[in-house]
């Protein structure tokens, strides 16, 4: 299945944000629409993009341009926004923790949360929009 790694991606990011007690139920549930409407579009112009040039040998380079081109705005419209979710995230949770012990530990929790998404960033740009 192709798709896996995607599909692996949208839900972590679900996760996240439905199990998320900052923000109000109405919010979490429009912000699983966006996510889901998202994968059913990335998904649906991938597999266009695909069908456009299935059977040409060699792949020409305006399939990899194009491919390319829509993996990176999809990419934009799936992390920019979960990043600045993660952000109001973690600055309603440093507000509420109380003991400088606390703080430290949440502001410690940011490097690795931050090489997570990146890690996942540069996956999907490589393993969906890649150009040889």
């Amino acid at each position: 299945m192709p798709y896996t790694w995607f599909y692996i991606i949208i839900g972590l990011i679900l996760l996240i944000i439905l199990s998320n007690s900052f923000l109000p139920l109405w919010l979490r549930t429009l912000i699983g629409a966006y996510y889901l409407v998202i994968a059913a579009v990335f998904v649906t112009e991938t597999n266009r993009i695909n069908a456009k040039y299935e059977g040409i040998t060699p792949v020409p380079d305006a399939y990899w341009d194009e491919n390319s081109a829509w993996v990176e705005t999809a990419s934009n419209f799936i992390f920019l926004p979960f990043i600045g979710l993660l952000i109001f995230i973690y600055i309603k949770w440093f507000m509420k923790v109380q003991t400088k012990i606390a703080k430290t530990l949440v502001l410690v929790s940011l490097l690795p949360a931050a090489c997570v998404i990146f890690f996942f960033l540069f996956m999907f740009n490589f393993g969906y929009g890649y150009r040889p």
